[in-house]
């Protein structure tokens, strides 16, 4: 049975511990009962050591950081290592858009931290996606490829990738379900199938229903509706019962 996952980004909000202590119990105590469905959080990284004790009894929902450097330690202020997240988390999101254009993130240093993960222990969610609508899937292939290389076939079962087509991040202008589908199949190619492949974007209540559908997209990776806790438990819930009523394809070994 192919995976299906949930991913919350909450970028730079919940800016307080009160705000997110309320929004991780909330989420934690909601999605308790809905199967067949993996969901991990992404809150800024300075609350990641206190959502891991709220979360330390849950058996549905996992942590993620938003980044992280490639070094395991040394003298580089204001960054965080691998291995500490990995004390805390068991994923860390990688190539993000944001950081590509407000950091100047390039490839090479996306590809550097996907195998520092790796080697760390740590599931990379790695980030591609296209700038313009319209324009060829070249860049979210190239990025890929990119950010996979001289990694050995065999680890890409310990990755995920999440298709975000930069113009439809923050816009509410969602891609059409049917596009995606066509674009995760390309990228398909360079993963194994094995490889859960998500799709962020404008994601919300309204619109997870015409993901779920599709049987090409594993997940999704959810932004600004990841905030507020009834929208996000309503997303994980109308996934399951989507994905619920689709007949199960048999198990590729």
């Amino acid at each position: 049975m192919k995976r299906s996952i949930i991913v919350g980004n909450w970028k730079m909000y919940a800016t307080s511990i009160a705000d997110a202590h309320i929004l991780t119990t909330s989420i934690r105590n909601h999605v308790a009962d809905i199967k067949d469905v993996e969901i991990i959080l992404a809150p800024p990284t300075i609350w990641l050591s206190e959502i891991a004790q709220i979360l330390k009894q849950s058996r549905k929902t996992r942590l993620a950081a938003q980044n992280m450097f490639y070094e395991p330690d040394g003298a580089y202020t204001g960054e965080i290592s691998p291995l500490m997240i990995k004390e805390v988390a068991d994923y860390v999101i990688l190539g993000h858009s944001e950081r590509r254009e407000y950091f100047s993130e390039t490839d090479l240093e996306v590809n550097e931290k996907v195998v520092a993960a790796i080697k760390a222990g740590i599931t990379p969610i790695i980030c591609v996606g296209e700038k313009t609508k319209g324009s060829t899937i070249g860049q979210p292939l190239k990025e890929l490829q990119e950010a996979l290389a001289g990694i050995s076939k065999t680890h890409h079962k310990d990755i995920l990738v999440a298709y975000e087509p930069i113009w439809a991040i923050g816009t509410g202008k969602n891609a059409d379900p049917a596009y995606v589908a066509k674009v995760v199949t390309k990228l398909r190619e360079v993963v194994s199938v094995h490889t859960p492949i998500l799709y962020g974007g404008s994601v919300n209540s309204s619109n997870i229903a015409s993901y779920a559908d599709r049987p090409e997209i594993d997940g999704v990776l959810v932004g600004g509706a990841s905030v507020r806790a009834a929208e996000f438990v309503k997303i994980c819930k109308i996934w399951s019962e989507t994905k619920s009523l689709q007949p199960r394809a048999k198990e590729v070994k």
